[in-house]
């Protein structure tokens, strides 16, 4: 996995360089994510944290997102 600013930036770039899209960019909880593979076949998932980190409770129970 690879925390990028963008996910849907990363990936066009990505493409761009002589990678591919395996997975468009989508929505996750914490903010977007891409699958992409190099051209020998090597996926990565790509991350952006756009909605904010999780956060827990003292127990690490999920709460919702903290703020950006």
């Amino acid at each position: 996995d690879f925390l990028v600013n963008s996910a849907d930036l990363a990936a066009d770039r990505f493409a761009a360089v002589g990678g591919r899209v395996v997975v468009p960019p989508f929505e996750i909880q914490i903010g977007r994510a891409a699958v992409v593979a190099d051209p020998w076949g090597n996926q990565y998932v790509l991350l952006d944290m756009s909605k904010g980190a999780l956060l827990t409770d003292e127990k690490g129970n999920i709460l919702g997102n903290q703020p950006v």
